[in-house]
């Protein structure tokens, strides 16, 4: 990915603020975690590529509501894969290892921030799949309290992309 977009940015926190809003305004008009925080990302960025926007679209509420791991996790986690990620399988595990610790470095945030918890139902305390349980945790905030989530933690990715971004130009 090329991030000679994130020059128009004066700051790292004008980067991370803006993303974190358009992420936030999406979520609660669209829904859907990974997916709105990966379109969120290209659209900060000038990426078009409506196929991976796609393939983030299972990631809500948990894995295809399964309550697993948190889409607003995984979003940010496919960004970071997208700036640091192999760039051909072929490399096999030395190619997987080589670039992992910002990864590595999100999950810890996210499960700090979360006690210790990466899944939907353990941070939310619902069943999203059952549909009294979920209109109740919606009624009572729930949409924004996960956009919040989402919208923090595609910040802190905006963060490590923008540390990256900086040692790119210094180099």
């Amino acid at each position: 990915m090329d991030l000679k977009a994130l020059d128009a940015y004066g700051s790292q926190e004008d980067f991370a603020r803006a993303l974190s809003e358009k992420v936030y305004d999406n979520e609660v008009r669209c829904h859907g975690c990974a997916q709105v925080v990966v379109q969120s990302f290209m659209d900060q960025m000038g990426v078009e590529d409506p196929l991976l926007s796609k393939a983030a679209s299972p990631f809500f509420a948990g894995l295809a509501l399964t309550g697993q791991t948190c889409g607003a996790l995984i979003g940010p986690l496919m960004m970071l894969g997208m700036v640091f990620g192999r760039e051909d399988i072929d490399q096999g595990l030395p190619g997987l290892l080589e670039n992992v610790r910002p990864m590595r470095k999100l999950v810890k945030i996210f499960s700090q921030k979360n006690q210790d918890q990466i899944s939907c139902r353990g941070i939310t305390g619902v069943d999203m799949a059952n549909p009294e349980q979920s209109q109740e945790y919606f009624k009572a905030g729930g949409l924004e309290r996960c956009a919040r989530l989402m919208a923090d933690t595609a910040a802190e990715a905006a963060g490590l992309i923008w540390e990256h971004r900086q040692k790119q130009k210094a180099e």
